[in-house]
């Protein structure tokens, strides 16, 4: 399943976006720093860093502290708050795209297929989202700049879940079977929260 050429820059990248990987929550679940847990082989940040890097042209790790263990440009959020809206509002802020791809460092199973089906779908939207049983998945989804004078006004609120906010922009929301005929078990949604969750997810 190729992507539209017409959806490509030259270099056969995405056009007109950056891709983000989040690594700056507290991993409390986990019980240590999720982007630098090792599974199959390779840290959850490596495997974020080699689903995104063929798919973008740029790829930036969002981050609170400087990390020593990547070599793609990070993203320094410096707020108290660990929210994933904050650090990609700050991403809007450092970056130049129109839009953001944001995953989540604990995403690993990502599909290329998938993802470039939904660049397909941005077209005048604010965002792109996936339908994952009764949710839309607020991680592994397209961010329009358009996004962010509304999540300044909901991080200026207190309210800084991206759940709420894709319900208060123009979102195309991929519905679940739709979006199967690219990633057949929805793995692109999947989140390592817990060691549990290594194990079990380490056996497919």
């Amino acid at each position: 399943m190729g992507m539209d050429s017409r959806l490509r820059g030259n270099d056969g990248f995405i056009d007109n976006c950056t891709a983000v990987i989040l690594a700056g929550g507290q991993s409390k679940r986990m019980g240590q720093d999720k982007a630098a847990v090792m599974f199959q082989g390779k840290t959850l940040l490596q495997h974020a860093e080699d689903k995104l890097t063929p798919l973008f042209e740029t790829v930036v790790v969002s981050t609170r502290e400087q990390r020593s263990d990547t070599g793609l440009p990070q993203v320094l959020d410096a707020s108290q708050s660990r929210a994933p809206m904050l650090g990609i509002a700050a991403c809007f802020e450092a970056l130049d795209a129109d839009w953001l791809f944001v995953v989540g460092v604990d995403m690993p199973f990502i599909s290329a297929d998938l993802v470039q089906y939904m660049a397909s779908q941005r077209g005048n939207h604010d965002a792109v989202a996936l339908q994952a049983g009764d949710m839309v998945q607020p991680l592994c989804c397209f961010y329009h700049r358009s996004c962010l004078p509304q999540m300044k006004a909901n991080i200026q609120a207190g309210k800084r879940s991206l759940k709420h906010l894709l319900q208060a922009v123009d979102t195309r929301v991929i519905p679940e079977s739709e979006a199967r005929v690219y990633d057949a078990r929805l793995q692109s949604v999947v989140s390592l929260d817990t060691p549990q969750d290594l194990r079990d997810w380490s056996k497919t």
